[in-house]
């Protein structure tokens, strides 16, 4: 038995109980925290045009905000060992809340960077470990139901935002539809007062070892084994006890750089399959993510959609999205479809509803029936990318995992997606920058292809061995 069949055994999942109330309150904090950078481009978009913001521009916008929120993650792993779920949770809740209520008095390109991408990205970095953690901790047969329930939050609230939006930016303006998106976002700290870990079971060992002394002690009653020799047993038991309690194990001194590689459990950079897991998460997800952010302006540029038209867009792609993280899921979940094979089966749907879009930009009817695959390939993937991990790597590696992975994809959204914006400004249209979308997804689908051949065959031949 390896040490992750071991750790699993020993490790308790409750799978259901309060861990169907940490689901409702990681979906409150969803729903309340992620409603400003959904609406971004309908609630900024006429002014962008105002300041003369570029596409590179407000791609970096987004893709800062992204990868400060991805990248944290990397550094979250130590504080929610150190000091939980809870309080890190309402500490990212906190600086999220002051970033919305900042982005309403915002004048200017610059001031949205510290406001939306820097705070709220910072924010967001902070609170999403947490409560990624609350689900890990608290399911692991339910894993993909539980996680499909908390993501389908975030999508929940798109469905009627971008309309009210609509009308309150005509009604009463661009700062006061912000201010109530901030006073929403107060309801966050109900979710994070909510979360708490699971209290490990220990009363087996306990039981064990009560058990154990029942018999011994009922041997010598009945004459079956000699009391000095069970007195023996139990003096060298309690011996052996005192010894390992009280003797501290000597140590080998250690360099920074050692102590830094433990505390972040960098070892797991050792596995091959992982590394390659990572870095087709992370290119993918910043690839799709550029034109899940950049849709709302390019449905202006490349299909020539009034404000009202975007909303209705919006609306549509939520609704799908809704069914992506729900209905796909749960299918996946009865036909023990593996989390890795749907992910990449999202990839090329959304690469092919990219290529229709662009051949055909102008059809309202088409469009919109890309607008619901994209869609419903966003819900699939925010699913299965939170799945992918804790399906290879043990409960106790998950946070360093999930933050080498979200460090990574910080790291290489902030890249590619001011990349993708330049090649729109330079080629002065949006097409080519849904073809660069596409064939950075089909590059990490092709990787992970390759990579389970050449390691299943690897497998294959050990087992033969």
């Amino acid at each position: 038995m390896n040490a992750n069949e071991k750790n699993s055994k020993e490790t308790y999942y409750p799978d259901g109980g309060y861990g169907w109330v940490i689901v409702g309150a990681i979906i409150l904090i969803n729903l309340s925290l992620l409603t400003l950078v959904p609406c971004f481009g309908l609630i900024f978009g006429d002014e962008f045009e105002a300041w003369r913001v570029t596409s590179a521009q407000t791609s970096f916008l987004l893709h800062l905000h992204s990868s400060l929120y991805c990248s944290l993650g990397f550094f979250t792993s130590p504080f929610l060992k150190l000091y939980g779920m809870r309080p890190v949770a309402f500490f990212g809740a906190g600086m999220m809340c002051l970033g919305i209520l900042l982005s309403s008095f915002a004048t200017s390109y610059i001031y949205l960077i510290f406001s939306t991408s820097i705070l709220i990205g910072l924010g967001q970095g902070i609170v999403m470990p947490a409560t990624y953690l609350g689900t890990y901790m608290y399911f692991k047969k339910r894993l993909t139901i539980a996680v499909s329930l908390t993501v389908t939050s975030a999508s929940l609230s798109s469905i009627v935002l971008p309309k009210i939006c609509d009308v309150l930016l005509n009604q009463v303006g661009r700062r006061y539809t912000v201010m109530l998106l901030f006073f929403i976002s107060l309801l966050s700290f109900i979710g994070c007062f909510l979360l708490k870990p699971v209290r490990q079971r220990k009363g087996q060992m306990v039981d064990q070892d009560v058990e154990t002394r029942l018999k011994e002690h009922e041997a010598v009653i009945n004459g079956d084994v000699d009391k000095n020799e069970v007195a023996c047993e139990l003096l060298e038991t309690k011996q052996n006890s005192i010894f390992r309690d009280t003797t501290v194990p000597a140590t080998k001194p250690t360099s920074i750089w050692s102590k830094l590689f433990d505390v972040f459990d960098l070892q797991l950079l050792h596995d091959a399959p992982l590394v390659i897991m990572i870095i087709g998460l992370g290119v993918s997800f910043a690839a799709e993510l550029n034109i899940i952010l950049m849709m709302q302006f390019m449905l202006k540029d490349l299909s020539l959609f009034s404000r009202s038209d975007v909303a209705t867009a919006i609306l549509i792609q939520s609704v799908a999205d809704i069914a992506g993280r729900l209905l796909i899921p749960i299918g996946a979940h009865y036909c023990k479809v593996p989390a890795k094979n749907m992910y990449v089966g999202a990839l090329v749907v959304a690469t092919f509803a990219r290529t229709v879009l662009s051949i055909w930009p102008t059809e309202k009817q088409v469009v919109f029936a890309v607008i619901t695959l994209i869609g419903l390939t966003k819900g699939t993937r925010a699913v299965f990318q939170s799945v992918v991990l804790p399906q290879y790597v043990h409960l106790d590696k998950i946070a360093a995992a999930n933050g080498i992975n979200m460090f990574f994809t910080g790291f290489i959204s902030l890249v590619i997606g001011p990349l993708i914006g330049v090649i729109h400004d330079k080629m002065g249209s949006s097409v080519y920058a849904l073809h660069a979308a596409s064939i950075l997804s089909t590059a990490c689908v092709i990787m992970w292809i390759v990579e389970y051949v050449f390691w299943e065959r690897r497998k294959s031949a050990t087992i033969e061995s």
